[in-house]
């Protein structure tokens, strides 16, 4: 069983990767923010509880050697989970741990001594301890950083869809190879790699002749014992004025029919020369040579079978 693979849009997996890269941004913003908001409460609910205990202290039976006075540590237990109470009501993250080394009932869920302070009286010093909850991780989270992505994707949709219709991409257009042909300057030119080659005028007009004849007729027919068709004759006689209206030539027009072997070998060594690196662009341009005995006979054909017009550019026709 074959599973074809979608293959995932650039444009797309930039707009997903936005999103979660400012869904990781809100929220890596919200959790800094909430971390530093809980460690200021608990600062302001520490320096609360230290006041407390401070202005209670004097109700306090804590042991004092100078005074001789042994501490009452029950009272001392019972005002420590008093306070607790009181700040578990109000859902404080915050506890007394213990009053000068007498321990409060154990505080569940809280992580150890976040503070230690020393209240100064005037007989003696009272260390005090507090405990706290360490910050939540669920508190780090929230759907304010889902819906801050979501609004701002979809502010930013309408500007994503004006910037993928001005800049989309649109199929390179892949040129096929031609043959360039032009009476200008009489050369031959490989469109592919640009390489060219100048022509006498006669092989040079007779060329463009053959091509334009074989383009415009499918089932063309040229033979070395058969005469010139008339069309290729004016086509080639044509070409020639031409030449001589760009100034090439002021000479009488040569005898087409005539030395056709030594033309279409000229022609056939200045395709040769342009196609040199491209040699499998050559043969629709190429007038066949004879092959075997009987080079001449009737079943040889030079006519460019198959030759396309779209694939030839005349300049200076």
């Amino acid at each position: 069983m074959k599973t074809s693979i979608q293959r995932i849009n650039p444009i797309q997996f930039a707009i997903a990767g936005s999103a979660i890269a400012l869904y990781a941004f809100f929220q890596l913003l919200f959790s800094t923010a909430a971390y530093f908001s809980y460690q200021h409460q608990i600062e302001i609910i520490t320096g609360k509880v230290i006041n407390r205990v401070a202005l209670d202290l004097p109700l306090l039976q804590i042991a004092n050697k100078p005074m001789k006075q042994v501490a009452n540590k029950q009272a001392i237990i019972d005002y420590q989970q008093n306070i607790n109470q009181q700040l578990e009501s109000q859902k404080f993250p915050v506890r007394i741990a213990y009053i000068q080394g007498v321990d409060a009932p154990e505080n569940k869920g809280f992580n150890g001594i976040i503070s230690t302070q020393v209240l100064t009286t005037p007989y003696q010093k009272v260390e005090l301890g507090l405990d706290g909850i360490p910050f939540p991780f669920i508190s780090s989270l929230s759907f304010y950083p889902v819906i801050g992505s979501v609004l701002i994707m979809l502010v930013s949709l309408p500007l994503i869809n004006r910037w993928k219709k001005e800049h989309r991409q649109v199929p390179e257009r892949i040129e096929e190879p031609k043959l360039i042909i032009n009476l200008n300057n009489r050369t031959l030119t490989n469109s592919a790699d640009g390489k060219s080659v100048q022509m006498s005028n006669k092989p040079f007009c007779f060329y463009v002749a053959l091509l334009d004849y074989c383009s415009k007729s499918d089932d063309a027919t040229l033979n070395h014992n058969k005469n010139l068709p008339p069309e290729l004759l004016e086509l080639a006689s044509r070409n020639f004025y031409r030449l001589i209206e760009l100034g090439h030539t002021i000479r009488k027009r040569p005898d087409f029919s005539s030395n056709l072997d030594k033309m279409l070998s000229e022609i056939r060594a200045a395709l040769d020369e342009i196609y040199k690196d491209t040699p499998e662009l050559k043969s629709p341009y190429y007038p066949p040579k004879a092959q075997g005995e009987g080079s001449r006979s009737k079943l040889h054909n030079y006519a460019l079978e198959g030759i396309d017009a779209n694939s030839l550019e005349f300049i200076g026709k």
